[in-house]
């Protein structure tokens, strides 16, 4: 029996320094996402659970994320994959402030996509850097990056969920944001926009709907990255989630609530924002809000340690 506890123990200190290459469930001590190999959400039968569950699987999973080069398109939606020549999901901590993974994907198209997930806001987002290699040995022209994503919120999902879309300017897309629209029902081909509310800001549009985003980079020599930032996240409150994706500085974003009301507003909300797109960013948190934050940091940092105890 003591033999066993020391090599029991032995392999939970190993595992702990060792990256492990599978599927994972990340887990920010406030949320936990599901990532397959692919970088698709979903994995391990896990979404995106915040404050009133997951509110990616409940219906179908039109979730995922696709890249172009040249006109042609590799796209990740429902967890399945065209144009994906190979993908591995690695983890080297799956929770708490210390929270690291990666997925690469290589694409038929000659584009390397690498997805690398980290803790963020006080634990009230997930950060996801998002960088775009040309692995061949010529210029790729065209480059471009879409991410379409259904969320499906209790309560009120599907027909009473409300959702917004902002696309960095006032008057809609601006930066490297070509497209929005809040249909997000569709495989992700940036090479493919979409009629509904196409490139338009909207405020809280009810239905079911999601939002859909399509950025442009332009062309990329051989062996060049470029890269970009994803914050996706949930909150009780609109104001919340708003503060924690201002506190990170993103330009473009979208968010989808519940049909429950707290502060004045549907809630709870979910939703993703991007930073790196060339633009100033939209949200501003207010000074108290970013108190709350530090305080959901600790919260979160006691969780973690409550769990490893």
């Amino acid at each position: 029996m003591k033999a066993y506890k020391v090599l029991a123990g032995l392999a939970l200190v190993a595992g702990s320094f060792a990256a492990q290459a599978a599927p994972t469930v990340l887990d920010t001590g406030i949320l936990q996402m599901g990532v397959a190999d692919n970088g698709g959400l979903g994995a391990l039968g896990v979404g995106l659970s915040g404050p009133t569950g997951d509110a990616i699987t409940p219906g179908c999973l039109c979730e995922g994320w696709g890249a172009a080069a040249g006109g042609a398109s590799g796209y990740v939606y429902g967890l399945g994959g065209t144009g994906v020549v190979s993908a591995l999901t690695t983890t080297t901590t799956a929770s708490g402030a210390g929270l690291s993974a990666q997925s690469v994907v290589m694409l038929s198209n000659g584009l390397q996509v690498t997805h690398k997930y980290s803790y963020a806001a006080g634990g009230s987002l997930f950060k996801i850097e998002v960088v775009l290699t040309n692995t061949t040995a010529g210029s790729l022209s065209d480059v471009r990056y879409a991410r379409t994503l259904d969320w499906d919120v209790t309560p009120g999902y599907f027909g009473s969920n409300y959702t917004t879309v902002y696309g960095g300017t006032p008057a809609g897309p601006g930066g490297k944001v070509l497209h929005t629209s809040t249909n997000p029902f569709a495989v992700p081909d940036p090479m493919v926009f979409r009629a509904q509310e196409a490139n338009t800001n909207v405020v809280n549009s009810g239905g079911d709907k999601g939002g859909y985003f399509v950025f442009g980079f332009g062309a990329l020599n051989a062996g060049e990255s470029t890269s970009f930032n994803t914050f996706i996240g949930a909150s009780r409150t609109v104001g919340g989630l708003k503060s924690a994706l201002g506190s990170v500085g993103v330009e473009a974003y979208s968010y989808t609530t519940g049909n429950s009301v707290a502060d004045g507003d549907f809630a709870p909300a979910y939703g993703y924002g991007f930073a790196g797109l060339g633009l100033p960013p939209s949200l501003v948190p207010e000074p108290g809000s970013l108190a709350l934050l530090g305080i959901a940091a600790i919260g979160a940092g006691l969780i973690g340690r409550r769990r490893r105890a």
